[in-house]
């Protein structure tokens, strides 16, 4: 069974801020309705069955996205919907214009820099400390439309 991609809607928020509880520097929902009602912020869920079970947030600006969080309802986990989060909301931030995606992971998240890597994101600098609880240098990683 697929996933449905889409930008999220206002009434998603509660939904989105339940499931990013469950990541260790989770976003509230008022962080995430602030992101959604902002004039740069992009967001965009993965649902299955009607159900939101994944999102990304996103900041665009100057053809240039970064990527603030990307979480998965732990109980759907590796089953394809970061890839597809990915995947779609990429697509959709190419069409309005950006050329150019950057993440920041930790460095010891091997199954997310794999997932990153094999949708074209490459290594492009490291963040000394960049992460609390625990410590962790961040690994920079760029994505390029062309």
């Amino acid at each position: 069974m697929g996933w449905t991609i889409r930008p999220a809607r206002p009434e998603d928020l509660p939904r989105c801020a339940a499931i990013e509880a469950t990541a260790p520097d989770p976003w509230t929902e008022s962080q995430l309705a602030e992101e959604l009602a902002g004039g740069f912020g992009r967001l965009f869920v993965a649902c299955r069955d009607g159900q939101v079970q994944g999102l990304a947030v996103f900041q665009l600006a100057a053809g240039e996205a970064s990527l603030n969080a990307l979480t998965v309802d732990p109980a759907v986990r590796r089953q394809g919907a970061g890839r597809a989060l990915l995947t779609g909301a990429l697509a959709a931030l190419r069409a309005e214009g950006a050329h150019r995606c950057f993440l920041e992971v930790r460095a010891g998240n091997t199954a997310a820099r794999a997932l990153y890597e094999s949708l074209g994101f490459a290594a492009a600098g490291l963040r000394r400390n960049f992460y609390r609880d625990p410590a962790e240098d961040g690994v920079v990683m760029a994505w390029d439309a062309n």
